[in-house]
């Protein structure tokens, strides 16, 4: 099931079975974990397709910002890479996401350039908050 790209990105329907996973075994454990979705929008705001040049530095960007017990995957084949952040402490949730996305915008800066970032968008999502992402986005 779990299939993963020569990026070592998981394809979207893995990535959506191990976030179902990661919900169920969040519940059972009471631990928390939260999603950072990574897209690029149009002068509208609307999801545009990512760059095939890009995409492959934005993964390898968010490997270098994830702990070995986080994953990274496409949450849209193609449109959204999302990276989840594995068991965190409620409390520590907040400092966790500020200082995961600052991080991550920087490196991919570093890797892209800050023109190519100009319609980088970075989510911080809980999971409860990706119903409303994916009817809203």
């Amino acid at each position: 099931m779990a299939s993963r790209s020569e990026s070592g990105a998981y394809n979207e329907e893995a990535f959506r079975h191990l976030l179902a996973i990661e919900s169920k075994r969040s519940e059972q454990s009471g631990r928390y974990w939260q999603i950072i979705l990574v897209h690029w929008t149009d002068a509208q705001g609307g999801i545009v397709q990512m760059n095939s040049d890009i995409a492959p530095k934005v993964i390898a960007a968010s490997f270098r910002s994830v702990r070995e017990t986080d994953y990274v995957g496409w949450y849209r084949d193609g449109r959204i890479i999302g990276a989840v952040l594995t068991v965190l402490a409620k409390e520590s949730m907040p400092q966790v996401a500020t200082r995961f996305k600052s991080h991550l915008e920087e490196v991919i800066r570093g890797e892209i350039g800050i023109e190519e970032t100009s319609h980088m968008r970075i989510l911080v999502c809980q999971p409860h908050e990706l119903e409303g992402f994916e009817s809203g986005g």
